[in-house]
């Protein structure tokens, strides 16, 4: 049975708060985002935030909305359920959606589908000479799997670092403090997978 969200009268189907948590778990998670950072940018409390997650609460179009905003996603990421309708996922390059970083040092694009349940990320990574990427300690068991196609990188994991160089491939911990720099004179670029653990 449908349930209704008497404050914005809208019919969410009975499964969907489930999916809802997921997904924001997920793609805060992705963007190396705590429920704190979460909430200061989307106007939306910890606490709700947290309700969400854990599949307790079934919010609102508009609480949606300003997650979705924040997270620079549409709103059909967060509230559309996976369907089964096709085998098929095209993500045109032209869909500056999937943009997840863009400046003068760092390009950061997502090639795995936004709405896709999933415990892995698919990213495309572009360094120009000088450029670093650096995160925080992902969930426990967290990991990375890069792939180096052009250039020459320094991969820091915790308190031990390597360099590759292209056509190398490398596997390290994320639930480490965790750091990738371009040490040569040209552009890098690489293919990485996040992968979560499953819980």
């Amino acid at each position: 049975m449908a349930r209704v969200n008497k404050q914005s009268k809208k019919i969410f189907p009975g499964g969907s708060s489930v999916y809802h948590g997921i997904r924001l778990k997920a793609l805060r998670t992705a963007r190396g985002l705590t429920l704190t950072q979460l909430s200061k940018l989307a106007g939306v409390s910890k606490a709700m935030l947290s309700q969400i997650e854990q599949n307790k609460v079934n919010p609102t179009v508009a609480v949606m909305l300003k997650i979705a905003n924040a997270l620079r996603i549409g709103i059909g990421e967060l509230i559309e359920s996976p369907g089964a309708s096709s085998i098929f996922r095209v993500i045109p390059s032209s869909d500056k959606t999937y943009d997840f970083r863009s400046d003068e040092h760092c390009t950061i694009r997502t090639l795995s589908p936004l709405s896709l349940e999933k415990d892995i990320e698919f990213y495309q990574l572009k360094l120009e000479p000088g450029g670093m990427l650096s995160s925080e300690p992902h969930y426990p068991g967290t990991e990375e799997f890069l792939h180096l196609t052009r250039g020459k990188l320094e991969v820091t994991s915790g308190e031990q670092t390597v360099e590759i160089k292209k056509g190398d491939s490398i596997h390290y911990r994320a639930d480490l403090p965790h750091c990738l720099r371009n040490t040569g004179k040209g552009l890098v670029e690489a293919y990485m997978i996040v992968r979560y653990r499953s819980e």
